[in-house]
């Protein structure tokens, strides 16, 4: 029987690439394509859901008024007031408020172009006087804190109102102002100066306000219920 003998040698036999670059391409390609079609649904939902609680808080608000201009009127013609009606205010005021906190809710974290948390970090970084450093930033939708040292307390003054006037702080108010001279403290504390310029420790706080109480007419009508 003839015997066959394999002249090539192993090392130049083509070896079989499972993970090749054109593969990936395509697995990368794959993926795109369908993330991209679940965001966009997720999206599609979430503006359709925004709507529907849209169009229901308008109708409660629309109600909330009819009942207001009713006991007004009962106001207006000296007629006791119907506490069936305050009773009917009040549940719609609660389920309008219950509402205004899930839509919130469905917001919360959905980053809107040109408001994210990254470009109002990066509008801080930009806006830092130079005799101003940051040592910490605090942050969520509703609150914006920094500390840190400055060497000219006056240029706080320009920062905050440079920041106020920017749109990414448009929703915050400045609620706490703290500056104490590090120099003054130490010495309290019995601590050895370092000499040098004087440094003050700052500590900025911006806050959503707090709602507005309800309306006054509202009020005088629960007040004017007779138990």
């Amino acid at each position: 029987m003839a015997q066959q003998i394999n002249l090539c040698t192993p090392i130049l036999l083509t070896e079989k690439r499972y993970f090749s670059a054109q593969t990936m391409a395509q697995a990368l390609l794959v993926f795109l394509v369908l993330g991209s079609g679940l965001c966009a649904a997720w999206v599609w939902s979430l503006e359709s859901s925004s709507r529907g609680f849209n169009e229901t808080m308008a109708t409660q608000t629309a109600e909330i008024n009819s009942l207001q201009a009713a006991i007004a009127r009962s106001r207006a013609n000296a007629a006791p007031v119907d506490a069936g009606l305050v009773q009917q205010i009040q549940d719609k005021r609660n389920a309008l408020a219950a509402r205004s906190r899930l839509l919130a809710a469905l917001r919360d974290g959905v980053m809107v172009p040109g408001f994210a948390h990254s470009d109002r970090l990066r509008w801080v970084a930009s806006s830092i006087p130079e005799p101003v450093w940051l040592t910490g930033i605090k942050m969520d939708d509703g609150r914006f804190e920094v500390v840190g040292y400055t060497l000219e307390p006056s240029a706080l003054n320009q920062w905050v109102a440079k920041l106020s006037a920017s749109p990414l702080m448009s929703s915050l108010r400045l609620t706490q102002v703290k500056v104490e001279n590090t120099s003054l403290k130490a010495a309290a504390a019995d601590k050895p100066s370092t000499g040098g310029a004087p440094t003050w420790s700052f500590s900025l706080v911006s806050a959503e306000p707090p709602p507005r109480p309800p309306a006054s007419a509202a009020s005088a009508a629960v007040a004017g219920v007779k138990p």
